[in-house]
């Protein structure tokens, strides 16, 4: 019998988290369907009943997506209802988010202490509620109550239909995102937040400028145009076009080394950012911060440098400990895509989205 998930709230299907889980349920034999809240998601059920849900068949399972804390709630009334399980992927704390990562409200303050009750409520209203690296288990388990037996790792991931290597996903020749020949090519590509942390970026790249290091940023965010105005002057930082999804890839494989997350913001020491899995993907190696949610295996791996947070300095030095080594080239693209296969890839996240779900009581 083919069972059915249901993925609810307002949000974006073609967001790579989602896609890569939708497409990991239809692999383990599930059957996907969506309902989007069009109105007011904090009476998504009232939605779900004026415009029929209970019409379709009944789902084995409710999903709800990325960061839809707004959605968890009406969820699980309607699911609950019926004796159906509900299972939440937030991966961010709003909480989280507004108090110690952009330190817009102080804890101590009414509306973050209202915040973190309501958001407790939330995180404990489902069956189970995934993260994507043991770091945020552990946040989650201490700050929002949630027991740890509701809780699992499931990693982020990303779309490998469309990130792959160079080989696979060749740039156009000459690439229109090659500069003239020598530089060794640093890029940074996101969305700017603040556990980004691209002010020191920007400053390692200052500290290069004689030294034919490029430094390229690709992206949009709330934090560009602040970055845009710390790089102003600097010779070796160029921002790029945007691009679309789909080529993204051919932008990474246009440089040698992809860079991911140097805040110091508490969040930044939790993440496994989507530039890594994306540029591991595509058999580039990168330079992050640490975070204890990597796996293991990661710290001897060859094709990541982990540097300490806010450090410009160490940024800059491995940069160019990469480029001293770069006769070895081909050997860090080759490691870096080994990495992504045995501890990032598809394959190895299904096999946890399997776990999840058979703890769940949907076994084989």
């Amino acid at each position: 019998m083919t069972r059915r998930v249901l993925f609810w709230g307002r949000f974006d299907p073609g967001y790579s988290r989602n896609r890569v889980y939708a497409a990991l349920f239809r692999e383990l034999g599930w059957e996907v369907d969506y309902f989007f809240v069009k109105w007011f998601p904090r009476f998504g059920d009232v939605e779900a009943a004026v415009r029929g849900l209970g019409r379709r068949p009944k789902p084995d399972l409710v999903w709800v997506p990325v960061a839809r804390q707004r959605d968890i709630l009406a969820a699980c009334r309607w699911a609950h209802k019926r004796g159906v399980k509900v299972l939440f992927d937030p991966m961010i704390s709003a909480w989280d988010k507004k108090v110690l990562e952009q330190r817009k409200w102080k804890a101590e303050e009414s509306r973050a202490r209202k915040l973190l009750a309501r958001e407790t409520k939330m995180m404990n209203a489902p069956d189970m509620v995934t993260w994507d690296t043991s770091c945020h288990v552990d946040f989650c388990a201490q700050t929002l109550n949630v027991p740890r037996e509701k809780m699992r790792v499931l990693l982020t991931g990303t779309d490998e239909a469309v990130f792959k290597p160079n080989d696979e996903n060749p740039s156009p020749s000459p690439s229109p995102f090659s500069l003239h020949p020598s530089p060794f090519t640093v890029l940074y590509h996101g969305a700017y937040l603040p556990l980004h942390g691209t002010e020191y970026i920007v400053e390692a790249a200052r500290m290069t400028q004689d030294e034919n290091i490029q430094w390229d940023f690709l992206g949009w965010g709330a934090y560009k145009a602040e970055t845009e105005a710390k790089a102003a002057g600097i010779r070796n930082v160029r921002f790029l076009e945007k691009v679309p999804y789909v080529d993204v890839p051919k932008v990474i494989c246009a440089h040698d080394v992809v860079l991911g997350v140097f805040g110091t913001t508490a969040k930044a020491s939790r993440v496994i950012g989507n530039k890594v899995y994306e540029c591991m993907a595509c058999a580039r190696p990168t330079i992050n911060e640490f975070c204890t949610g990597y796996p293991p295996e990661a710290k001897d791996c060859p094709a990541i440098k982990f540097v300490p947070p806010g450090d410009a300095k160490a940024i800059a030095d491995a940069v160019r400990a990469y480029r001293d080594d770069w006769a070895r080239r081909d050997f860090y693209f080759a490691a870096a895509r080994d990495f992504f296969e045995k501890h990032l890839s598809m394959a190895v996240i299904k096999g946890q989205l399997a776990s999840i779900l058979a703890d769940m009581g949907f076994g084989a």
